[in-house]
């Protein structure tokens, strides 16, 4: 089950059955989002099953491929080891920060005894040294700043996202296309095995590669699906606003 068309392969699956099927070193980028330990409303990876990914990463990966991980304050460490045991090289941690961290209320100290997490890691790793890097134009510096989509942000259905809270937290599409843009090039094959609401396949089309998408639950599934359809069919700047204007069929 899942979508074929043009460079856009969505597949309705189990990640853990269907990236065994992908060839080995035919993978540009692996750019994904798996699911957080510290996440109250999703299980996190076992061990074991981040021991799979990684050794999977390793082999479908090309000797000039890149991956970009999310994940949280409490498993990026868990995931360094086992991404480095695997034999990938590890190249830098990435910085999202945003000023809008779900539950923050300015003053409520009371029985607060920790800081707000106001920030989130991506971890790059290589295939080897031959990796790809695409380093024209301006430097940028390894920390970018960007909104949650939490609050009014969600409410705002931009970038074709849905409002209501479904159990996935979407990632920003602007840090989604520097990743692939920096980090791959066009014709590129890109692979999130954790596809969720099909933020990485649009920052993906929008930079003409090839993507593979994996997602284990249909309702998720239907979503980025429509998602991706809604972004073939909109004028780009009425789909970041979150305006439903189509695009006139010539």
């Amino acid at each position: 089950m899942g979508l074929e068309e043009s460079n856009v392969w969505l597949i309705c699956g189990d990640a853990f059955k269907q990236i065994k099927l992908i060839p080995s070193e035919s993978i540009d980028l692996i750019l994904t989002d798996p699911p957080y330990d510290n996440t109250a409303y999703m299980q996190g990876l076992s061990h074991k099953e981040k021991l799979f990914l990684a050794k999977e990463f390793k082999r479908v990966l090309k000797q000039t491929g890149n991956l970009a991980l999310f994940c949280g304050y409490e498993d990026k460490w868990k995931w360094y080891n086992i991404l480095t045991r695997a034999k990938l090289k590890f190249v830098r941690e990435i910085i999202w920060v945003y000023n809008n961290p779900s539950g923050f209320r300015p003053m409520a100290r009371k029985g607060i005894r920790k800081f707000i997490a106001a920030h989130e890691t991506i971890l790059w790793f290589v295939q080897g040294k031959e990796y790809y890097f695409n380093n024209s134009g301006l430097v940028e510096k390894d920390w970018i700043e960007h909104p949650a989509f939490a609050g009014f942000v969600r409410l705002s259905g931009k970038e074709g996202l849905p409002t209501q809270k479904l159990g996935v937290t979407p990632k920003p599409l602007l840090i989604a296309e520097m990743l692939v843009n920096r980090l791959s090039k066009e014709n590129d094959f890109v692979l999130d095995p954790f596809a969720g609401y099909g933020t990485f396949a649009i920052a993906s089309l929008m930079l003409k590669r090839n993507f593979i998408g994996l997602e284990i639950r249909p309702e998720i599934y239907k979503i980025a699906l429509n998602r991706i359809k809604k972004f073939q069919t909109m004028k780009l700047s009425d789909f970041l606003k979150g305006r439903m204007i189509r695009r006139k069929v010539k």
